[in-house]
């Protein structure tokens, strides 16, 4: 069974939705959108609330690789000012990374209000994250593309749905990439966001349009190339 492809050379694909960089044994995922259950709750959804499965993600992918440092690009948490038991959510599931890796947050739209609600948070908090050629950001301000520079992106949480011969459907997260960039998909399991059969976002079409892509989808267990028809 697949959970590691690699997807450019040093970079690999893991089938949580992440991306594992073992020379500097360093973890990339985006979007983790941590106490999405509560602030939908505050903001007046009377469904039971179902918010540990992101936690427990990311809890199960740095025992499973035990990186060195993680990076988050952006949205790590769902919403500003928490609620008592979204803050609490959130608080003990950074204290449990901290101790296994360094924590570094690339901010995102929906962390607006991360230094001000967890100020005692053990990780850094910056706009980028740097190696080599790769800059990793959000995604929800896309540079113009750059000759040399290799982009690594959040937000746009991209997704297909897949229909078997008895026409059930599932959405899967894909990761998108090009020799331009690298798009991740979302790590939360309750986010949906960019079909990929819509075609490519406007902000994306410098970057992927005209390019030669390559589409892996990930069903939590497995990882699947796809072809490119998007």
């Amino acid at each position: 069974m697949s959970r590691l492809v690699e997807i450019r050379a040093g970079w690999w694909a893991h089938v949580s939705g992440a991306v594992w960089v073992p020379e500097i044994r360093t973890v990339l995922l985006a979007d983790a959108h941590l106490g999405y259950g509560w602030a939908q709750r505050r903001r007046g959804e009377l469904g039971p609330v179902a918010d540990e499965a992101a936690s427990e993600k990311v809890l199960a992918l740095a025992a499973e690789l035990e990186p060195e440092q993680m990076v988050f690009l952006g949205d790590l948490v769902h919403a500003p000012n928490p609620a008592p038991r979204e803050r609490l959510l959130v608080e003990s599931t950074l204290d449990r990374l901290s101790e296994l890796a360094g924590l570094t947050l690339v901010v995102g739209n929906h962390d607006r209000g991360f230094v001000r609600d967890f100020a005692g948070a053990k990780l850094r908090v910056q706009p980028a994250w740097s190696w080599q050629d790769a800059l990793a950001l959000h995604g929800d301000k896309v540079p113009p593309p750059e000759q040399g520079r290799y982009l690594v992106l959040g937000h746009f949480h991209p997704s297909l749905v897949i229909e078997d011969n008895a026409g059930a459907r599932q959405r899967v997260p894909v990761f998108v990439h090009s020799a331009a960039c690298l798009v991740l998909p979302a790590f939360s399991p309750y986010a949906a966001g960019w079909d990929l059969r819509r075609g490519i976002p406007s902000p994306l079409q410098p970057l992927l349009t005209g390019a030669r892509r390559q589409l892996i989808a990930t069903s939590g267990k497995r990882l699947f190339p796809l072809s490119p028809k998007v």
